[in-house]
């Protein structure tokens, strides 16, 4: 800055208030990362369970993996019972049905 002004770079007034104490400041942003993840869980947990059974139903089989495969259909079957689970039952359907979607005219030739 001109001499005239009397203030230097350093004094300058930031457009962004920063706290004195960064370790003071993380507090609040933790607590809303924490709370989003909180959030998108508990979402999907209520309305996604058909993957959860699916990841349980591919693991290698094992005494556990029987009692978490059992779980998750039991999740499933009461998601599906309170139809939490049917926004992701109607995604899933507009999905499969735009793949199976086909143009009009002939099927292109291989190589194409």
């Amino acid at each position: 800055m001109s001499e005239r002004s009397g203030s230097t770079r350093a004094e300058a007034p930031s457009p962004v208030d920063l706290a004195s104490d960064a370790e003071d400041d993380a507090r609040p942003a933790l607590g809303w990362a924490a709370g989003s993840i909180l959030v998108a869980s508990v979402f999907l947990l209520l309305t996604n369970a058909q993957a959860l059974n699916g990841w349980a139903a591919e693991q290698e089989p094992s005494e556990t993996m029987v009692r978490v495969t059992g779980a998750t259909e039991g999740w499933l079957a009461a998601t599906e019972r309170t139809r939490s689970a049917a926004p992701r039952a109607w995604l899933h359907g507009v999905w499969k049905r735009a793949q199976a979607a086909r143009f009009a005219g002939p099927a292109p030739a291989e190589g194409d």
